[in-house]
């Protein structure tokens, strides 16, 4: 209780941290995800202004499109019974006008209601309840590692909660251009730290992943002096987040969010640190789980896994829940484990280990 109790205080030291700079509309984006995360399921959808998650229009259970196409006729007419006055007539609009219109905070200009309906400015979020209860599920296996892991990397702790944002903690994700495991690395940037090819691809082993996005992170702090920067980096990548800090001379990334300009600084790039500030505050003091105890061994000649499961008399499922990172190859007996490449076995002890391979 008193580990649960500290790991508490210093999430809530590190949030407060983190968001010291946070003005009003910085905290509605962050309070936007949450609700994402904790209130709307998969099932759901929110149409929203995108660029002040505050202003949010509509929640239905079906037909999201035509709801976002509904949304921005409404926008249109609500500007055009009024584009020739100096304010809103409120006596004037529907009863669905007038919904619209407190959604924007009774905002009596015209014309932001002309600007809230332009082509990119509406759009639908899917609710993540029921898949962030899943990724929980999965996340409480590794966070106590991952954790010890950015430590030991100097790394705050509360970055791992990243692949919440980046994967929901689904191992097997895989992007439309390649991106890979929890962590998402691409090919070109896990090769750095990670062994990728056919056999072994360790993008997918979360602790191995861990590890490399640990450096990762660290790197983009080098460069850019500041963990909020170094987030956003994450996403976007440290060269377009530099060119921002030297754009508007500023290390605040509330205030690069709010006015930074750039055609590749798009919804994805200026909401990621909000969804991460939000999964933190969610995710704070939720228990722990831990996998199932193993040793880590090796074997001085290559190996097929299929004998060396016969021999142990080990568990499949298991040993394949401990290194995701082999892949169909491996398990098939099409290919081998390489020699004195680290294997994680469970249910067997480092000396039953031994008596068995060294007799």
């Amino acid at each position: 209780m008193q580990s649960a109790a500290i790991k508490f205080i210093f999430f809530v030291v590190f949030i407060n941290a983190s968001m010291a700079q946070a003005d009003d509309w910085s905290r509605a984006q962050i309070d936007f995800w949450k609700k994402i995360y904790v209130e709307y399921t998969s099932h759901q959808w929110v149409v929203h202004d995108s660029m002040n998650l505050k202003h949010v229009y509509r929640v239905v259970s079906d037909n999201p499109d035509q709801a976002k196409k509904e949304v921005i006729e409404t926008l249109r007419s609500i500007y055009k019974k009024n584009k020739n006055r100096k304010s809103v007539d409120v006596d004037q609009l529907t009863e669905t006008e007038q919904l619209l219109y407190q959604a924007h905070e009774s905002n009596e200009d015209p014309r932001n209601y002309e600007f809230a309906s332009e082509p990119g400015r509406v759009r639908v979020q899917q609710g993540l309840k029921d898949k962030l209860d899943q990724a929980v599920v999965v996340s409480r296996q590794y966070l106590p590692r991952m954790e010890e892991m950015f430590e030991e990397e100097g790394v705050p702790k509360e970055l791992t909660r990243l692949p919440f944002i980046e994967s929901c903690f689904v191992n097997e994700a895989c992007s439309v251009v390649g991106a890979t495991g929890i962590w998402q690395f691409m090919p070109k940037t896990a090769m750095k730290d990670l062994r990728v090819d056919s056999a072994i691809d360790e993008r997918y082993d979360p602790l191995k992943a861990t590890r490399a996005a640990a450096k990762f992170l660290k790197s983009n702090h080098r460069i850019l002096q500041n963990w909020n920067l170094a987030v956003m980096a994450y996403n976007q990548g440290a060269g377009l987040v530099s060119k921002a800090v030297k754009r508007l001379k500023t290390h605040d990334a509330f205030q690069i969010i709010h006015y930074f300009k750039d055609p590749q600084f798009k919804f994805a790039s200026r909401n990621y640190l909000f969804e991460w500030l939000a999964m933190l505050e969610v995710d704070s003091n939720r228990p722990y789980t831990k996998l199932p105890t193993y040793i880590t061994v090796s074997f001085p000649k290559k190996r097929v896994m299929k004998e060396i499961l016969s021999e142990l008399h080990l568990s499949e499922s298991d040993t394949k829940l401990l290194n995701p990172h082999f892949r169909a190859p491996i398990w098939s007996g099409k290919a081998s484990i390489p020699a004195h490449y680290p294997v994680r076995l469970s249910g067997i002890t480092l000396e039953e280990f031994r008596k068995v391979e060294y007799p």
